[in-house]
């Protein structure tokens, strides 16, 4: 395929048979593939470019993040003692460290795995979806501050 820049700066395709500067179609002619004119595509075969498939993929529904109770670590020691399970015994049922039970009921924040470990072990929730703030609208008189706009923890 040879290209031509026109005077505007366009490039055009130039047909291979006849030397037209309006090359637009692939023909197959005589075993090869050209790009020719309108008029040189009749001593041929077009060659349609292929379908394109579309590919639905799911989109992965968002989770909402969720936020670990404030008293988990009690939930947590209630619901081992009301089973009648030691840590060690709690360790090795859920094949987790009893260090890593110990420090959980102490207060040591678990990891998204153990967390789940327990939900499902003492049908418990340990999580649980954060509070919805609210913005209250000011009136048209007030005047906007930073303090509206950034939270400061």
């Amino acid at each position: 395929m040879i290209f031509i820049i026109n005077d505007k700066g366009v490039n055009i395709a130039e047909c291979e048979l006849c030397g037209s500067d309006k090359a637009s179609r692939k023909t197959k002619i005589d075993g090869a593939v050209l790009t020719v004119c309108n008029e040189c595509a009749g001593f041929g075969e077009e060659i349609k470019p292929p379908a394109m498939k579309i590919i639905s993929k799911k989109i992965p529904k968002l989770e909402e993040p969720e936020n670990l109770k404030s008293d988990f670590s009690e939930i947590i020691r209630r619901s081992r003692e009301k089973t009648g399970l030691k840590q060690d015994g709690l360790a090795k049922k859920l094949n987790e460290k009893s260090s890593v039970i110990k420090r959980v009921e102490e207060g040591w924040g678990p990891s998204p795995s153990l967390i789940s470990k327990l939900e499902k072990f003492f049908n418990i929730r340990l999580t649980e979806k954060p509070e919805e703030k609210r913005l209250e609208k000011k009136t048209q008189k007030e005047k906007l501050t930073i303090g509206d706009v950034v939270e400061i923890n």
